[in-house]
């Protein structure tokens, strides 16, 4: 079982540094399955990259999630995650995970800076060798939408 602790942990530690088949190594290992990579439209707003690689695993023995892999020059351009959520009944599901990966992120980043677009909530953080955001929004069909990307500073500027 992949934790959200290992997760956020695969993505921030050594990323400027970690080839970028090393960290595909390390998602095999841990049991992720990788699934051919397709661009979700996003691609477009990213600096120019050889290769990208997607993986789906539960998090937390929970939820499915999207891990993605973007490589430039070997190394990581940037990593990311994303999960859909159901819209709850009573509870948001949605706010407690969201929180719980921005503690985890505070506690590698520090504080990070809030912005909102629309209905979305953007947390954005920085160090010396990365740059990392989270989100939610509401997604199609009244699904909760976190994503957290975490870039390679060495690309990013």
């Amino acid at each position: 079982m992949i934790t959200t602790q290992e997760i956020v942990g695969l993505m921030v530690s050594d990323l400027a540094e970690i080839s970028a088949s090393d960290l595909v190594k390390k998602c095999n290992d841990l049991g992720m399955k990788q699934v051919p990579y397709q661009d979700v439209g996003l691609d477009s707003n990213l600096p120019p990259f050889e290769a990208g690689h997607h993986f789906r695993f539960n998090l937390d023995g929970k939820e499915e999630v999207l891990f993605e892999i973007l490589e430039k020059d070997s190394l990581v351009l940037q990593t990311g995650y994303q999960l859909v959520l159901p819209a709850p009944l009573f509870f948001s599901k949605a706010k407690k995970r969201h929180r719980q990966f921005e503690e985890i992120l505070e506690n590698y980043y520090g504080v990070g800076s809030v912005m909102k677009v629309g209905g979305i909530k953007i947390t954005n953080y920085r160090n010396d060798t990365t740059i990392a955001y989270i989100s939610r929004a509401k997604g199609a069909g009244y699904t909760d939408v976190i994503t957290v990307r975490v870039g390679n500073r060495r690309f990013w500027g």
